[in-house]
């Protein structure tokens, strides 16, 4: 009973590292008028920020697969989530568009270990060989 409550709490834990950057991207999308009135340009403008988001995305994912196997999967995913949570904080004090870009990228580079990390783990901890038990609730 108490390994399969490890498991639930295991599955919940990854299920919430592979949203934190899903949920950096969709959650502030319908605030880009605000974004961009607070900042002083357009909403054009402010969508690079998506655009610099996907691309520490997309290259956050050529260094955290390596660095996972090479230092364990606890240490690049603490780095990466203070990276992200810094980065959020800076976001917040973005004095222009420019610098909301560029931190933009910063943030989906930590955002992106929880991901790779959490992809990782769900390997580790569930083996395909194994048989699927039944869940009761």
């Amino acid at each position: 009973m108490a390994q399969s409550r490890n498991r639930y709490l295991i599955i919940i834990i990854l299920g919430a590292l592979s949203t934190i950057s899903p949920f950096a991207i969709d959650m502030y999308l319908p605030a880009f008028p605000e974004i961009a009135a607070a900042l002083h340009t357009s909403t054009a403008k402010i969508s690079l920020s998506l655009a610099s988001y996907f691309a520490g995305l997309a290259a956050g994912q050529l260094f955290y697969g390596p660095l996972l196997d090479r230092f364990g999967r606890k240490l690049p995913l603490y780095a990466g989530l203070v990276l992200f949570i810094t980065a959020s904080l800076l976001c917040l004090c973005s004095p222009t568009v420019e610098w909301l870009i560029a931190l933009r990228f910063v943030q989906a580079l930590g955002g992106c270990a929880a991901q790779v990390a959490a992809m990782a783990m769900v390997r580790d901890f569930f083996h395909v060989d194994e048989p699927p038990k039944s869940s009761r609730c």
